[in-house]
């Protein structure tokens, strides 16, 4: 099946086309080690959104959006921090103008944990201004857990969850050569502390990135790709209802 980019597509097609689905893949540029891209959070949401555009006719896939709220890992180099205010500004307009142009539902797949309560508070605003539908994705979170766990025996930021996603994806994107194992406790409450940011991602890097295959990360992007799909089957019929 043809994908349907939204930059694609001529203007006389767009008149034409089913205006069900939206998806924008939502990344950052930072630093994940020394062995990934600096791109790596959008390079998975938007290779997500080309498979999810690639098997569904009535979906359109959205320009990235590769800048996102990085202010964990912002004095490393590498890392653009976007002002929270300004990426929910222009995620807001962005879902806007999906539901201007006619579309039902717009699914947000996001590839970078800064990013996900600025999502949310985008997404809530849309559905108050508007009658779209909005899912917010955080695809290492919410999308085939099961086969994660299966998986992986330390994910984390750079580490052996995503590095196999990456090589599934690009490996020639991927220096595994400086991949490293790097043991982090987690505090059991969610504090916002700069210092303790710092400390946690002392390396841009958490969990066993050595242990990464493309094997277990083709696996896990098959079973994210068919539950996202299904989620979107699901979601669409209730907001038929």
């Amino acid at each position: 099946m043809i994908i349907m980019r939204l930059w694609e597509i001529i203007g006389k097609k767009f008149d034409e086309i089913e205006k069900k689905v939206a998806v924008l893949p939502v990344g950052s540029i930072e630093r994940h080690g020394d062995h990934l891209p600096l791109g790596t959070d959008t390079i998975i949401a938007e290779y997500i959104g080309e498979k999810i555009a690639s098997v569904r006719k009535d979906t359109v896939l959205l320009p990235p959006v590769y800048y996102g709220s990085c202010r964990g890992l912002r004095d490393f180099p590498g890392t653009w921090d976007i002002d929270p205010n300004i990426l929910y500004r222009y995620i807001l307009n962005i879902i806007l103008e999906a539901a201007r142009h006619g579309f039902k539902l717009i699914v947000i797949v996001n590839g970078h944990g800064g990013n996900i309560s600025i999502l949310k508070l985008a997404a809530r605003e849309a559905a108050f201004k508007t009658d779209i539908g909005v899912i917010v994705i955080n695809w290492w979170t919410d999308l085939a857990q099961e086969t994660r766990d299966k998986l992986f025996t330390k994910p984390g930021h750079a580490g052996e969850d995503e590095t196999s996603v990456m090589l599934a994806i690009n490996s020639s994107l991927v220096d595994m050569n400086y991949a490293k194992d790097v043991e982090t406790e987690y505090p059991s409450i969610k504090i916002y502390s700069n210092k303790m940011e710092k400390s946690i991602y002392s390396e841009a890097l958490t969990g066993a990135a050595t242990k990464a295959s493309k094997e277990k990360g083709a696996e896990w992007l098959k079973a994210i790709v068919d539950h996202l799909n299904k989620i979107i089957d699901e979601t669409l019929i209730l907001l038929e209802k």
